[in-house]
């Protein structure tokens, strides 16, 4: 008698459970004892003319921005198109998953962003947990290093135009809002992943253009040319080690401000 994969499946997971169902071994396995959690509270700040409970609703609010933040503020956006164009460029579907492109383009943007996150640390987080700054200006020492990062991959037009629409004066970087700069930084950024996009696209056409040509040619018009052209691009892209060079110019492509120092 044969038992079907879902049956499978139900048999290990309950016998899974009934393993760690005994005490010794989830004693052996989980020593709870030594798992401590952090002990976090929210104070309500003194002489506020916002409640206790707007506080923490906002406090949560916040929180639930943090993943926006990340892929709005980073190199997120430029790394995500230019991988999106290389996928379609490369018309392999199947070997670059939805999941496995956001991995990559997640680890990149750690790369990227490492220095900025190490300023973050010595400026702010260590001044702050040593008592030297207040909570005021941690939270400025903490935004200036993301601030001069964005200012320095976004054009000087997408800020003319954000702050000619937000009617604001602006003598210098220093006083432009956040406001502006987070809108401008974000168009900023696609239309250089898409000018990338751009550049990557054009050896993969020339090459589909060439196998269609070719396949035309010979009469065969039942084959498509994208099957026959996915090797022919899968080896030129492997044989130029193309992931190098993507990489290396994607990383180099980034303006970095004067405290990251050039790249060697």
């Amino acid at each position: 008698m044969e038992c079907s994969p879902k049956i499978a499946r139900w048999a290990l997971l309950l016998g899974f459970l009934l393993l760690l169902s005994g005490s010794a071994w989830s004693q052996d396995l989980f020593d709870f004892s030594k798992f401590v959690m952090p002990d976090l509270k929210i104070e309500e700040k003194p002489n506020s003319p916002v409640p206790t409970n707007l506080q923490v609703s906002f406090f949560i609010i916040s929180l639930s921005l943090i993943p926006y933040m990340v892929v709005c503020c980073t190199s997120f956006i430029r790394t995500t198109i230019m991988l999106s164009y290389l996928k379609s460029a490369l018309g392999s579907t199947q070997a670059l998953s939805n999941q496995l492109l956001m991995g990559i383009t997640l680890f990149i943007t750690f790369f990227v962003m490492w220095p900025v996150g190490q300023r973050i640390h010595d400026k702010a987080v260590v001044p702050y947990q040593q008592g030297l700054i207040s909570q005021a200006e941690f939270g400025k020492e903490f935004i200036t290093p993301v601030r001069d990062f964005m200012l320095a991959q976004t054009r000087d037009v997408d800020l003319r135009l954000f702050l000619h629409l937000g009617k604001i004066k602006a003598k210098s970087h220093d006083e432009i809002p956040f406001r502006v700069i987070m809108p401008s930084f974000i168009m900023s950024e696609i239309k250089t992943g898409f000018f990338i996009g751009f550049l990557i696209y054009i050896p993969f056409l020339v090459v589909d253009m060439v196998v269609a040509s070719v396949l035309m040619s010979m009469g065969m018009f039942m084959i498509s040319p994208t099957t026959i052209s996915l090797p022919f691009k899968l080896c030129m892209f492997t044989a130029l080690d193309g992931w190098h060079i993507l990489i290396e110019g994607l990383v180099r492509s980034f303006n970095r401000p004067e405290w990251m120092g050039p790249i060697t």
